[in-house]
């Protein structure tokens, strides 16, 4: 399939996958323009690169297809990768977070968001941010590779004051974990030793095995029991009951508009859902009519016939394709 897979915008910066490979390596890229007018009203007419005329790459290339099409000056019209529609169709695109917006803004109700996305060593890295309304973001940072399966993912809230903070802990934890000599030795285990409060009630909230934090805060599983419950992160018998769970972060808009499309985009495989996609295959169902049963694209689910070693016609087709 021909797809818009890289645009530069007026300042000469490329975005999306310039450096994408054409599934024909003698097939020169296609390349037009596109003066960007996103209808009024609509929430891509607050993009930043809205009333720019953008040159775009155009070839038919294994990634992952939107839902828009997009009409060149010239007169063609293609789809978009979900990559460039990504930084195309959404209010703030690749732009940073702007400043709080005054009391009463032109469009209350709107929520801000910042979408964000490169390709590098055959994988893809999407980071997304919506404002909430107490002032928090919530951050999304999705991991996949060109095929779409997802190579990991974090998200969590967290105040636009601390992005840098992080930032930079990311990057020192990036540089300690690939020289393992830098890295501190293990504290000593004992029943005695109290661990980190705030660090403790920080790491319970995303793991409950108390023999995993015991491990990791080197103490005994009673200690984590006692620190946990003297916080109130847990009930004694006959006293208050443990803190209810945080909601799981509400998906980006993008992750929201791609469900719309396929019910279960980005979401990870059970052990269930792969035993039974590898029946299917096997029963000679094709990748189109497992794309629709699965609820995901047929690229996941090629991708994910080859990664379970499937067999039958539908996974004949996908190593077909790979060639």
């Amino acid at each position: 399939m021909t797809l818009i897979y890289a645009f530069q915008d007026s300042r000469g910066r490329w975005h999306g996958d310039p450096d994408a490979v054409l599934l024909n390596p003698k097939e020169e890229p296609g390349r037009g323009t596109i003066t960007y007018q996103p209808v009024p009203g609509t929430p891509e007419a607050h993009n930043p690169f809205v009333g720019q005329r953008l040159t775009v790459l155009y070839g038919v290339a294994d990634l992952e297809a939107g839902p828009v099409t997009y009409q060149l000056d010239t007169g063609g019209r293609f789809l978009a990768t979900w990559n460039v529609h990504t930084l195309l169709a959404t209010p703030m695109g690749a732009a940073p977070l702007s400043e709080p917006e005054p009391a009463n803004p032109p469009h209350a109700g709107r929520a801000p968001c910042l979408e964000t996305a490169f390709a590098e060593n055959g994988r893809r890295y999407l980071l997304s941010g919506t404002r909430c309304d107490n002032g928090q973001l919530t951050v999304e940072l999705t991991i996949s590779s060109e095929q779409g399966e997802i190579r990991g993912e974090l998200c969590g809230a967290l105040d636009p004051g601390d992005l840098q903070s992080l930032a930079r802990l990311l990057d020192a934890a990036a540089r300690t974990l690939t020289n393992p000599a830098s890295l501190p030795a293990p504290r000593q285990s004992g029943a005695g030793t109290t661990p980190d409060s705030a660090r403790l009630a920080a790491r319970f909230r995303q793991e409950r095995d108390f023999t995993v934090l015991a491990a990791e805060f080197g103490c005994s599983r009673g200690a984590i029991y006692q620190e946990l419950t003297r916080l109130g992160l847990l009930s004694t018998p006959g006293g208050r009951k443990r803190t209810a769970p945080a909601a799981p972060p509400t998906p980006s808009p993008i992750l929201q508009q791609r469900r719309l499309v396929h019910r279960n985009s980005h979401a990870r495989w059970t052990d269930e859902e792969e035993h039974r996609l590898a029946r299917r295959c096997a029963e000679k169902a094709t990748i189109p009519e497992l794309s629709q049963e699965f609820g995901r694209s047929e690229q996941a689910i090629e991708s994910r016939l080859l990664k379970t070693g499937a067999t039958g016609p539908a996974a004949d087709q996908a190593r077909f394709n790979v060639l």
